[in-house]
């Protein structure tokens, strides 16, 4: 049974010119923040409402909505804004470039919309985490949190709105969602990264949320269970990135310094979170020994153990559940790195891994 939508009815609706029309520019990518340089996972109050919207029509994931909030906002938290536990707005308000006809912008005096929700003029500008344009917003606005306000900086009601439009009103549905994110922003690469962040985030192998291991640009692929050297098989995922690149902890727990001959300089991380995590050839350590907390620096990508010859990697395991002295436990732990390190992830991986 579908849900009951609470759409701002059309007789109360503001006389709009640009219905359809969001910022043909995503916040991120023109003059925003940049992603962050480690991605800890989506707070349980933002995650909440993007579940929420789930299936506001057919066809509608709530991935597609998560990566939407990633690359608009950074899940509400782009130019040090934050997301208020209760009531779901976003502080300080985020707005986005103004649309003043500069190179590559549109051009789009504020018009009827000055004072609206915090413009001041002379040029609209996109409002929210999720970077609605004026006229699109009150023409597609749900009151997600059913508070009797649609408020754009609510990211309950922008997420609903978003799901809202995508779908053309709750009684359509998204039947190809390349040409229903055209629609919200007319850019392929912007579809496209929006489609790889919901795949990552709706694996089904990922397991919790992790802070990136790697704390700068990275790139690898899935090498599950590749053959290595010895008539191995890959337990993990090899993470490339520059020689030094600090390494930090996925999570918050007890770290542990290893040496052995495969891994070099390696660390054991017995995480709060009831996993444990691996890491190995590590170029030297970092501070991080004991008590750590998740992003705390404890070595740097290098080559040490049996990676001499190899481009600088970090090989990453995760083992679910483990506890101390039970057997190792690996799974593949690809799909949980691409979520946690997709704004910091470049092209395909260098080769050679160990």
């Amino acid at each position: 049974m579908r849900r009951q939508h609470h759409v701002l009815p059309a007789a109360l609706l503001a006389p709009i010119a640009l219905v359809g029309a969001l910022v043909t520019l995503p916040l991120l990518a023109a003059g925003g923040a940049p992603p962050p340089m480690t991605v800890a996972g989506i707070p349980e109050r933002v995650l909440s409402a993007y579940e929420g919207a789930d299936g506001w029509c057919d066809g509608l994931r709530w991935e597609l909505l998560v990566g939407i909030g990633w690359i608009e906002s950074v899940h509400g938290t782009s130019a040090g804004a934050t997301i208020d536990s209760e009531t779901g707005e976003a502080a300080p308000w985020i707005f986005g470039p103004p649309l003043d006809g500069s190179p590559g912008v549109l051009a789009l005096p504020i018009g009827p919309w000055l004072d609206w929700w915090g413009l001041v003029g002379p040029w609209q500008q996109a409002v929210g985490p999720m970077q609605f344009l004026p006229g699109t917003f009150s023409a597609w606005a749900v009151d997600g949190d059913e508070d009797g306000i649609t408020n754009p900086h609510d990211l309950d009601d922008a997420v609903a709105t978003a799901a809202n439009y995508l779908c053309g009103g709750p009684d359509g549905s998204v039947d190809d969602e390349r040409a229903a994110l055209l629609r919200y922003n007319n850019s392929e690469g912007y579809v496209t990264k929006v489609l790889e962040y919901a795949d990552a985030i709706g694996s089904a192998a990922v397991v919790g949320n992790i802070t990136c291991p790697v704390a700068g640009p990275v790139s690898f692929i899935d090498s599950w269970l590749a053959p290595r050297s010895g008539g191995r098989l890959h337990q993990g995922v090899d993470m490339f990135a520059a020689r030094g690149t600090p390494v930090v902890a996925p999570v918050a727990g007890e770290l542990e310094r290893t040496t052995n001959d495969l891994g070099g300089l390696s660390f054991r991380l017995w995480g709060d979170d009831g996993n444990f995590y691996y890491g190995a050839h590590l170029s030297s350590y970092g501070s991080g020994v004991g008590r750590v907390e998740a992003g705390r620096v404890v070595g740097y990508v290098g080559t040490s153990g049996n990676a001499v010859g190899t481009p600088p990697h970090l090989h990453f395991e995760i083992h679910p559940g483990r506890s101390r002295g039970e057997a190792a436990a690996a799974v593949n732990p690809t799909p949980t790195v691409e979520l946690a390190c997709a704004g910091i992830r470049v092209g395909p991986a260098l080769q050679g891994g160990e």
